[in-house]
């Protein structure tokens, strides 16, 4: 080979060796593979043959870079296998954030609707309809402490409400009272200071399945016999069922209350309060 050829092999060799350390000092994953560096450094160790002096140093600088350059490969592995375990964990959290099912839903019983229109709560008591068999004796809606007895040129919308109806059939007499309250709190003291109005008389309390949101059966004198007083409240309603005239039957005050609960859920839904004693 002539004077020119080895200046061209020369020249060759060098460019091959300069390409190899750019790409390694570049660094990352996206270097070269170890093969490439391989097939580089037989080809400088080719031209070595030609020009020893310069391929010798170049060789051994490409060796290095292609040690350091598989490391950050290996940790790119292992950083590729670590999110790996908070999936795993993120899966059990996005589990949780799933909706759950209608059964677990909060019962219709303790809706927190609030009924502050007279008219609304003149429906939710039971009408002749409801209660087929019996005579409406007296009928009113008042506000909360019944300082105002609401009419239609004076309603009482807008405001806590007590209503109350009374049916008679021969010697019996049922009693329904409603009262509605801004909130389930304020309906929960109101239905303590309710139970305390039984429970400092001599009447003595009946075990019997709970009726709306939370309810209390009494047995006693009520107008000179004996009766029962079921009190109950569904939400944001407190509301009580008293029969007397005849003797103590739990069982039929407690269909009266049944029905008396299922009017002001009614109510509570949005809808027109029709539930009678033939659906209690």
């Amino acid at each position: 080979m002539g004077m020119a050829g080895r200046r061209v092999a020369a020249v060759v060799a060098v460019g091959v060796l300069t390409g190899v350390l750019a790409g390694c000092s570049s660094g990352g994953s996206s270097g070269p593979s170890s093969g490439g560096l391989e097939a580089a450094k037989s080809g400088a160790g080719a031209a070595s043959s030609a020009v020893a002096g310069t391929a010798g140093p170049a060789a051994g600088t490409a060796g290095a870079p292609a040690a350091d350059a598989s490391a950050p490969a290996a940790e790119t592995g292992a950083a590729s296998a670590q999110p790996s375990a908070p999936a795993a964990g993120g899966g059990a959290g996005s589990g949780a954030s799933v909706p759950p099912p209608a059964g677990a839903a909060t019962p219709g019983a303790d809706l927190e609707a609030v009924l502050l229109d007279d008219k609304l709560v003149g429906q939710v008591l039971p009408d002749a309809k409801a209660m087929a068999g019996w005579e409406e004796e007296k009928r009113k809606v008042d506000t909360a402490d019944h300082a105002t007895t609401c009419t239609a040129s004076a309603p009482c919308t807008g405001k806590p409400l007590s209503g109350s109806v009374r049916f008679s059939s021969g010697d019996l007499v049922t009693r329904f009272i409603v009262e509605t309250l801004p909130n389930r709190d304020a309906a929960k003291n109101r239905l303590k200071e309710t139970y305390a109005s039984y429970t400092g008389g001599p009447f003595q309390k009946v075990d019997t399945p709970v009726l709306g949101s939370e309810s209390q059966a009494f047995q006693g004198p009520l107008a000179g016999s004996d009766g029962i007083g079921i009190v109950l409240r569904s939400g944001t309603v407190v509301a009580s069922v008293t029969t007397e005239g005849g003797p103590a039957d739990v069982a039929a005050a407690r269909r009266f209350a049944v029905m008396l609960v299922k009017r002001i859920e009614q109510a509570q839904q949005g809808r027109t309060p029709d539930a009678g004693l033939g659906l209690a």
